[in-house]
């Protein structure tokens, strides 16, 4: 069986290791680049960032994988829902800062399971 190219493991430290309850991919990005720098790096040489002309960039990687993650049964998420009656599902309206380092205009929401 080949090996994915992140492990699930790192994906539930990154996750553990987020203060808040709620975070977006780029919350998410920070605290996985001071935990696993070296992974980061291969993935950036992978994938690229935003802004280098590439639709498939390390942020849409680590949010698919978020994504997939959140649907698991052993995930520490809630699962992430794409669309709701009435609404956007757990997407919100990027801020400008956001915008220009995430390139669009909504941003999803991942939210931790609550323990207890």
């Amino acid at each position: 069986m080949k090996r994915p190219f992140l492990e699930e493991r790192k994906i539930m430290e990154t996750i553990a290791g987020l203060p808040k309850s709620s975070f977006t991919i780029l919350d998410f990005i920070e605290t996985f680049k001071q935990l696993f720098p070296d992974q980061w790096q291969r993935l950036v040489e992978r994938y690229g960032l935003f802004g280098q002309r590439k639709r498939y960039t390390v942020a849409t990687y680590l949010a698919n994988r978020l994504y997939l993650h959140s649907h698991k049964s052993e995930s520490c998420l809630e699962p992430f829902q794409k669309y709701r009656k009435g609404g956007m599902g757990d997407y919100r309206r990027a801020t400008r800062e956001e915008k220009e380092s995430f390139g669009s205009l909504w941003i999803a929401i991942y939210r931790k399971i609550k323990e207890g």
